[in-house]
């Protein structure tokens, strides 16, 4: 049995760490071909789930790059400033 990353979630958390794929595969010990799969929606093992995540917990997150990234809805979010 497996289970299937969000790819498009996936490529998130890898634009949230300035990281490739190639990174995402050094990192978690997993192949290329296993990671270019799951970024295109193939199930991966539990075991390859598990080194994925664990990869991704352990890389900081790029300070500030969440507020240049698009909502995960693909929605705008608009921010109104109240005048006091």
């Amino acid at each position: 049995m497996g289970a299937r990353i969000n790819p498009a979630r996936l490529d998130r958390e890898l634009a949230r760490r300035g990281w490739s794929a190639t990174d995402l595969a050094n990192a978690s010990g997993c192949s290329p071909s296993t990671i270019s799969g799951a970024r295109r929606g193939r199930k991966v093992t539990h075991d390859t789930l598990r080194k994925i995540c664990e990869a991704l917990l352990k890389a900081p997150v790029v300070p500030g790059v969440d507020s240049l990234l698009e909502p995960e809805n693909g929605e705008l979010v608009e921010e109104r400033i109240e005048a006091t």
